[in-house]
């Protein structure tokens, strides 16, 4: 392997995992809930306005964060990024009160969301040349995984070693991920090169009235779509512990086994996948490639629709939700690919990214609350039922938005997509 190509893989893996591993002490509730109420004097209400307050504030900037992704120095703002988490942590350490804590949360979706999301991902990106997308993107999403699996590892190992009382158990954790977020900062720093491909290529400077332009490319309003489809199922795929324990009887036990099987080894494994699928086949494209998961995806709701009215055995449905985790996180490390692949221009490319989440990931805003008024208020088997149906759906948009953008590429007209008498990616 070339010093060239070895640099490059280096500068992805930093990349990825840093942004993979950013959002952990933002969510820290999602391990270590029990410990936050106990140490940190929380009640699991105010842990949950804490979690709800990180997550409105970063619906408001994904969009700005695709501006700063086209506008600053990705070297400066990542690594900026990253030390600023690991200073906020080390405030987080010190246990501070409720009125504290919300105000770190809507710090850590500045520097996680505004000055990391979409830089992260547009850096990824110009890595590669646009049929490299899939495999760039894959790896990337693996990588992510990786990171989070491994710090996730060994931070319950440091936790485990303080006798049960002792309020340092916490603190050391959060300390060991402020310090993994200064040490990755400085490798951002000596790994990721600035901002200035668009310019190399000839490219003009990102301008405020781009914006709108971006607006205007369908092609961003097909990705976003698939996004939105995609990522409807990855929530819907939260509640598939309830769901086997529910229908099935599976215990709780074995049904968290699974849900760890699916949330840390798939999200490591598919990613990757998906991206080695992407360059080794024919189809060398990230689009045809998520078509033709979502047909898999969506013979297998069709089929949990069918099960779920009369349930086979246990091991029929932790089949079918392996099958639908395989399908949705093999897509997860591909979506953003489909912007690369259709040619969006270097300088416009973070704000597409960033215009993409917001339409992409809304589901996070309706999804939880409906299948869980569902969960409340209907029979268990309707309540899944009704949840499988909209994810059938989700594969419908995913499907129909994926032969959109097909035919748009397929189009090959490069006004459309690229800033006159410039090349696209």
């Amino acid at each position: 392997m070339q010093p060239g190509n070895i640099r490059r893989w280096l500068t992805l893996a930093v990349i990825s995992i840093s942004g993979g591993i950013s959002f952990d002490l933002a969510y820290l509730r999602y391990i270590y809930q029990i410990p936050m109420a106990k140490f940190m004097g929380f009640s699991n209400t105010e842990i949950g306005v804490i979690m709800s307050t990180f997550g409105i504030t970063a619906i408001v900037l994904y969009a700005p964060s695709g501006l700063i992704a086209d506008r600053f120095s990705h070297r400066k703002m990542m690594t900026s990024a990253m030390l600023l988490t690991g200073l906020l942590g080390l405030v987080m350490a010190t246990y501070p009160p409720f009125w504290a804590m919300l105000v770190i949360q809507v710090a850590f979706a500045i520097t996680t969301i505004l000055m990391l999301w979409s830089v992260s991902i547009k850096a990824a990106s110009l890595l590669g040349s646009h049929e490299e997308q899939g495999k760039i993107m894959g790896w990337m999403e693996g990588l992510r995984g990786v990171g989070v699996m491994a710090l996730a590892v060994i931070t319950i190992w440091v936790f485990s070693r303080f006798p049960a009382e002792d309020a340092n158990s916490l603190r050391a954790v959060i300390l060991l991920y402020s310090l993994s977020y200064l040490l990755l900062g400085a490798a951002c720093w000596w790994l990721v090169r600035d901002n200035d491909s668009a310019q190399q290529a000839g490219e003009p400077p990102f301008r405020l009235r781009d914006v709108f332009r971006v607006l205007r490319i369908p092609t961003t309003w097909y990705c976003s779509m698939i996004i939105f489809g995609v990522y409807t199922i990855y929530a819907i795929l939260s509640y598939s512990t309830n769901y086997l324990a529910e229908i099935y009887g599976v215990s709780l036990v074995a049904a968290s086994y699974l849900g760890i099987v699916i949330n840390k080894i798939f999200r490591a494994a598919c990613g990757p996948l998906g991206g080695i699928i992407t360059s080794s086949t024919r189809w060398r494209s990230p689009t045809r490639v998520i078509q033709f998961l979502s047909l898999i995806s969506a013979a297998t709701l069709v089929v949990l629709l069918v099960t779920t009215r009369s349930p086979a055995t246990a091991a029929v449905g932790m089949a079918l939700i392996l099958v639908l985790a395989f399908t949705c996180y093999a897509s997860r490390g591909l979506y953003f690919a489909c912007i690369g692949e259709a040619r969006t221009p270097r300088y416009i490319m973070g704000t597409t990214v960033g215009i993409c989440s917001v339409i992409g990931f809304l589901p996070d805003v309706f999804v939880y609350p409906l299948v869980g008024h569902w969960q409340d208020t209907l029979p268990a088997a309707r309540a899944y039922h009704n949840m499988w149906m909209m994810g059938l759906i989700a594969m419908a948009i995913v499907l129909v938005f994926s032969a959109l953008l097909g035919r748009e590429m397929r189009k090959s007209v490069p006004h459309t997509l690229s800033h006159p008498n410039q090349e696209p990616v």
